[in-house]
């Protein structure tokens, strides 16, 4: 999984809640394009995807490679 998809993983999650970004930014107490910024980002990491997700009650607690 490349951290775009992970960016994904989590932009899904929040739409399938229905939690708008703004309220996400305040709980995180950053500004809304701040939180725009940390989506986007090229390093993001599987702790900004949980950061994000445990404010909408959810985490992500594996993710597992595979050779192909």
């Amino acid at each position: 999984m490349t951290n775009k998809d992970l960016s994904k993983l989590v932009d899904d999650m929040i739409k399938e809640t229905g939690v708008t970004k703004t309220f996400i930014s305040n709980k995180l107490e950053i500004s809304r394009q701040a939180f725009d910024n940390l989506m986007a980002k090229k390093q993001f990491s599987v702790d900004d995807a949980n950061k994000i997700l445990n404010v909408i009650g959810y985490e992500i607690d594996s993710i597992s490679t595979r050779k192909i």
